[in-house]
């Protein structure tokens, strides 16, 4: 049957926010009685994934549409938040995606020598960026734009942080949906090294590492390696064993193999008929 893979149901999953509070500090002091309280460049971004959320939730993918200038310009705009700094209090703001991610850089923090001893505060926020790159992505990828897929999704990846240490909360999903670009423009072996890639991210849950197989299953059913695609479909069912994309992407697997023919859609014709 070899259907389309979902681009945009993994949106569905992220849509209860992060575990991360909106701030959390590299040690227990409170933030500054006289910490500016201007709006800064990520909590705006903040407020946009929110605003994109709501209608997400009430009306699905097709939603985000509304929202695309503003999760643009958020993108845009990002590199400010990553040099942030309020030079008044002498707090230095580090954007994460996820409790680990915030865990990792907060103890970093802690131990710079430099840092305890300009007396400078550390906090960790919340990071919007991956979460603005993967609903454009999505929304990208479901109207066909697979190309604008790819240019937010890789923005979304990079901004980090943390982004050579790979922890983000939601790098597996930008990944995953990364694979649906390159695969709607049939470019096989780039697919492929994109869903080894988040295949390779340590700690992945069980529903991540399934979706991440699926994808990998069908890349190798189109590279025409039916062998190894049938060994990801089956490792992902291992993992989500009631999924029917699997099931029916093995059945398929098992009608080319009997000789069908593969036409335009993904639709297999015994060579009988």
């Amino acid at each position: 049957m070899n259907t389309h893979i979902a681009i945009g149901a993994v949106v569905a999953i992220v849509l209860g926010g992060m575990l991360l509070p909106r701030a959390a500090h590299a040690d227990a002091a409170a933030a500054p009685a006289t910490e500016a309280t201007a709006e800064r460049p990520w909590e705006k971004a903040d407020d946009v994934v929110k605003a994109t959320e709501t209608d997400l939730q009430a009306g699905g993918l097709l939603t985000v549409a509304e929202h695309v200038p503003d999760l643009e310009r958020a993108l845009t705009d990002a590199s400010q938040s990553f040099a942030a700094a309020d030079t008044a209090t002498g707090t230095t703001y580090l954007l994460v995606d996820g409790p680990t991610e915030a865990l990792v850089v907060l103890a970093q923090a802690a131990s710079d020598k430099n840092t305890a001893a300009a007396g400078r505060q550390v906090v960790a926020v919340r990071n919007p960026y991956p979460l603005v790159g993967l609903y454009l992505g999505s929304y990208y990828n479901e109207i066909g734009k697979p190309e604008e897929a790819l240019r937010v999704l890789d923005a979304g990846l990079a901004l980090s942080a943390a982004h050579s240490l790979k922890l983000g909360q939601h790098r597996p999903l930008l990944i995953s949906e990364r694979g649906a670009a390159l695969m709607s423009l049939k470019r096989w072996p780039d697919a492929l090294a994109d869903y080894d890639q988040g295949l390779a991210i340590e700690g992945l849950e069980g529903r991540d590492r399934a979706r991440l197989y699926r994808g990998r299953g069908f890349t190798l059913t189109e590279l025409g390696r039916l062998g190894e695609a049938e060994q990801a479909y089956r490792e992902s069912l291992r993992l989500d064993p009631d999924n029917t994309i699997a099931q029916g992407e093995l059945e398929y697997i098992a009608r080319l193999r009997a000789g069908g023919t593969k036409e335009p859609g993904g639709i297999t014709l015994p060579k009988t008929q």
